[in-house]
């Protein structure tokens, strides 16, 4: 069974690998690149690590609109 490559570790519930391969019993996944040994995961790894950036970068964005909401709802107090 390959090890494939996965940037939310603790999402047990996903059901493909970063690279599209639906997980079947016995599929193993790493968050670390040095574990990873499939094949179409290591091809596509600048592809992986581009989305999972961008998906990164877009939480934060939208947290820190979050943050402006709720200082401009409490009148712009800080705590």
């Amino acid at each position: 069974m390959r090890t494939h490559f996965d940037p939310r570790p603790d999402d047990y519930e996903a059901e493909q690998a970063a690279c599209g391969t639906w997980f079947c019993d016995g599929s193993q996944t790493s968050s670390s690149w040095a574990h990873v040994d499939c094949r179409l995961c290591l091809k596509r790894k600048t592809q992986i690590v581009a989305a999972h950036a961008a998906e990164e970068a877009a939480i934060v964005e939208q947290m820190g609109d979050m943050a402006e909401h709720f200082k401009r709802a409490a009148g712009g107090q800080d705590e």
